[in-house]
């Protein structure tokens, strides 16, 4: 039993550590009052964390190798950001509060109303977050913060005693340094141990200004697909809205179908930043 409500946990949050909710960056290569004039750089870490203060988390020294990250279909290691374009710095360190709501099928029922992102003061040029979902579990990023973008170290998820830890080597490309709607990414990552992988393939698609905490924010959408192989099989789909002058995932909504042999979990969350500054 603890594993299939481990698959609910996995369906609802590891999307948005690889590329939603909350703990992710963005860059613009102008100021970020005006959509018409912001490129953005959406990093690979939503919401995650540990306690304030925490160090950063490192990868294992025996980590699956998986196949080459892709910037728009080429090989990310080839990618050079345009000229002009700012990259990417760690967000404010603190506590964040998301409102959470249900818009579908929960299997293990609907998510906390509540539920906090803990970001930690970078440790170099890395970066550790906790995404604490309470009774339904938690999920853990570490990004890190390059001239060329944002890459995705590590993301945790335990829930019902059970964990995921999904890496990859080298760490791949996640958001790259001055990316602009119409762009996407592409990469995997792995748990070894666990026989499961995600691909995740990020889409870049417009700029939208939406109403956080009474204020108008300027954000980049993203969609994201992950497909688990392995141990997990099935889907999960995100719609994140980013904001660069936050740094932070400001909204999300997130659909997940997986399972484990005849286990099925489903999960259909909405979450919005209370403010987009720390508590």
């Amino acid at each position: 039993m603890k594993r299939v409500a481990a698959l609910a946990a996995i369906a609802a949050v590891v999307l948005a550590a690889c590329g939603g909710g909350g703990g992710k960056k963005t860059a613009a290569n102008k100021t970020t009052t005006s959509v018409s004039d912001t490129s953005t750089t959406v990093e690979g870490s939503t919401t995650t964390t540990g306690a304030a203060g925490a160090t950063a988390t490192t990868k294992k020294a025996a980590t699956a190798t998986t196949s080459a990250a892709k910037v728009n279909g080429q090989s990310a290691s080839n990618y050079t950001p345009p000229a002009g374009a700012t990259p990417a710095k760690p967000s404010p360190s603190g506590t964040y509060t998301y409102d959470n709501q249900a818009t579908g099928t929960n299997t293990f029922g609907a998510p906390p109303a509540k539920s906090s992102l803990i970001v930690d003061p970078p440790q170099g040029t890395k970066q550790h977050s906790t995404n604490d979902m309470g009774s339904s579990g938690k999920t853990e990023t570490t990004l890190d913060f390059r001239p060329e973008g944002v890459h995705l170290v590590e993301v945790k998820v335990t829930a019902q005693g059970q964990s995921y830890d999904f890496t990859a080597n080298p760490a791949p490309l996640a958001a790259p340094t001055g990316v602009q709607p119409g762009q996407s990414v592409t990469f995997d990552v792995s748990d070894a141990a666990r026989n499961t992988s995600i691909h995740v393939q990020i889409d870049f698609v417009r700029m939208e200004t939406i109403t956080i905490g009474g204020q108008p924010v300027n954000t980049m959408v993203i969609h994201q697909v992950g497909t688990l192989s392995g141990g997990l099989t099935g889907t999960q789909t995100m719609d994140a809205w980013v904001s660069p002058q936050y740094d932070l995932f400001v909204k999300t909504h997130s659909t997940g179908d997986v399972h484990s042999g005849v286990f099925e979990a489903k999960s259909d969350v909405t979450s919005t930043l209370e403010k987009p500054t720390p508590n």
